[in-house]
């Protein structure tokens, strides 16, 4: 982990409200793993507001150009701050942060990638080292209005099947991402299912595979101030042998089984 700076190669539009930006950095290329994430600073030098970091997945690394991105989404002033940065200027952030997502390499088993909105982001990642390592996968991405611009090119470019639902776009798979998993439940046998997406959706996705023998990861998504560890700030509520405990998403996570997490 360093506090770094990189030059900014492209920040654009990848869907309504969500920009995917390009930052040049060797050091991040070299060591981050699946399911990592940055806290990014989202303020100028000069203003320190918002003070705090922004934790943001890491979407994917170009190791022939040094280039790793970013997909997030605009709602606040500190992503407001990062849309408007411009290609030539630098972004500073902290990372790799978090533990790497452990992938099952299996040629024989069936990987499936849900992603509810932004969740899609630390996904991309895990597709890419399962396509990489020849695996079998397919990608569900679930939208409220209508799919990301981006998001059907960088599929067909790594080269794994997907499908879209939407709730509203007719032009798709209406209803969600989790209504894939209700109707190919019974095809799920030696599967492995990676989620990550709002707190309702990743709950009906344990509520939906609670009595399979699948093994469910979920990657978590929560409010972090420091990101390493020390706040406690991002702790959630797991099972243990005896009762529950708590657990950092920041230090221990951001994956977790699934089925252990508490609502």
């Amino acid at each position: 982990m360093k506090i770094l700076k990189g030059e900014i190669i492209s920040n654009e539009k990848y869907g309504p409200d969500v920009y995917k930006m390009e930052v040049f950095s060797p050091y991040i290329v070299k060591n981050a793993l699946p399911g990592q994430f940055l806290m990014v600073r989202c303020s100028s030098e000069d203003i320190l507001d918002p003070l705090l970091r922004r934790p943001i997945s890491i979407f994917n690394t170009e190791e022939s150009f040094k280039v790793f991105s970013l997909l997030y989404l605009v709602k606040g002033r500190g992503t407001e701050f990062l849309s408007g940065l411009k290609k030539g200027d630098a972004l500073d952030f902290v990372g790799p942060l978090g533990k790497e997502c452990k992938l099952d390499y299996g040629t024989d088993v069936n990987n499936v990638l849900i992603g509810g909105g932004i969740g899609i982001a630390p996904l991309y990642m895990i597709a890419k080292q399962l396509m990489k390592k020849g695996c079998r996968g397919t990608f569900i991405a679930g939208f409220r209005d209508s799919p990301y611009y981006g998001f059907d090119k960088d599929m067909i470019d790594l080269g794994i099947s997907h499908q879209i639902y939407c709730e509203k776009d007719l032009s798709r798979n209406i209803g969600l991402a989790t209504d894939y998993l209700r109707d190919h439940i019974a095809e799920m046998d030696n599967s492995s299912v990676y989620c990550c997406g709002p707190k309702p959706m990743l709950a009906k996705i344990q509520d939906i595979l609670k009595d399979q023998d699948i093994k469910v990861i979920g990657l978590l998504e929560e409010v972090m101030a420091c990101g390493i560890g020390v706040c406690k700030g991002c702790a959630v509520k797991v099972k243990e042998k005896e009762g529950f405990g708590y657990k950092n998403v920041c230090s221990e996570g951001p994956s977790f089984d699934l089925k252990e997490v508490l609502f």
